[in-house]
């Protein structure tokens, strides 16, 4: 078992110290907190909190909201934020909200004075939510993934707009001219931004807007409203060439459509998603997408709900982590108006 000693040894500094940051008491420099902090997580720490939090009146509980356990999103942003939280002395309630309409107030209200709460975490606000600015300052809640524009909430995301027109720009760059996207009809400020990054790489290449090539999939970015969605683009009389998912599940659709009708990835159609959740290289063709650090997103928005739960100067309020465009076998060059020579 890991002991206060070990923390301080790790860390450079005295017991003391180490006491004084875990009990908030003050007088520690900032680095030097962060010093302790980080031993603290690496060697997984566990002070025994019960005595503390009666004193201060704590819970030592963070409670985590998710639209949806299954998708494979959210399955790998939530070991970030357990992992860190375990490590801060912090139990995590998880509570499955099944959709973004079901977050309201009354819902952030009532779990935070029944569970007497330190903080909250929420994977999928809807970008009009906008009712969540009532309780800065009131409450300690970091806005991970999804998030409200313009409010001081703090929230952490990857630039969903700069991603997606990276990609498609990647896309224009194959000689791809004609570039359908399936998004979704949910309120999330990540499909609204990915679909503003489309626009924003036709209108850099000089390519026209079309409201045809637009396709919507479910709020939820189900697989089977991803297959429907590509038919729909694939039906027209001038089909497009190459297709822009906002995630990778409705990409997942998409191939599976592109099948069904006899087309072949990426040789008669290219297909790009988002995230690159597990699924994206289980088979092949491996699938193009925007790399989303999810792991990361999770450790980071509970360090950052840390910051401002202890109040610490200085906390920031947006922080975006980078993401990467992975090329890989769901697209090909696209020359002289056919795709390029299969192999």
């Amino acid at each position: 078992m890991v002991k206060i000693e070990d923390v301080a040894r790790a860390a450079g500094v005295s017991v003391a110290t180490v006491s004084r940051v875990l009990n908030e008491q003050g007088g520690v420099l900032p680095q030097t907190q962060d010093k302790v902090r980080k031993a603290v997580e690496e060697l997984h720490y566990e002070p025994n909190l019960s005595a503390r939090n009666l004193r201060k009146n704590e819970s030592r509980i963070i409670l985590i909201l998710a639209p949806n356990f299954s998708n494979p999103y959210y399955s790998k942003v939530l070991p970030g934020i357990c992992d860190v939280s375990r490590n801060l002395g912090y139990s995590t309630l998880i509570y499955n909200t099944y959709d973004s309409n079901a977050l309201d107030e009354s819902l952030v209200v009532s779990l935070f004075e029944k569970n007497r709460a330190d903080g909250m975490i929420t994977l999928a606000v809807n970008r009009d939510d906008r009712w969540l600015a009532k309780y800065t300052g009131k409450y300690s809640i970091v806005q991970c993934s999804e998030y409200v524009e313009d409010i001081e909430l703090p929230h952490i995301s990857v630039d969903n707009r700069l991603a997606a027109r990276e990609l498609v720009s990647h896309l224009i760059a194959q000689g791809h001219s004609r570039i359908g996207i399936i998004t979704s009809a949910n309120r999330y400020l990540s499909s609204t931004n990915r679909l503003r990054g489309y626009f924003d790489a036709l209108e850099e290449a000089g390519l026209g807007e079309d409201e045809t090539l637009i396709a919507y999939a479910s709020a939820d970015y189900s697989f089977v409203s991803g297959k429907q969605a590509a038919r729909e683009l694939l039906s027209l009389p001038e089909p497009p060439s190459a297709i822009f998912c906002v995630s990778d599940i409705l990409a997942l659709g998409a191939i599976a459509a592109a099948g069904k009708l006899g087309l072949q990835v990426p040789w008669d159609l290219s297909i790009a998603g988002f995230d690159d959740v597990d699924y994206t290289t289980m088979f092949h063709p491996y699938m193009t997408t925007v790399a989303a650090p999810c792991y990361e997103l999770g450790r980071r928005s509970m360090l950052l709900l840390y910051d401002h739960i202890l109040q610490k100067p200085g906390a920031q309020q947006e922080v975006y982590l980078p993401h990467q465009v992975v090329l890989r076998e769901t697209t090909a060059q696209r020359t002289q108006g056919r795709m390029a020579d299969k192999p």
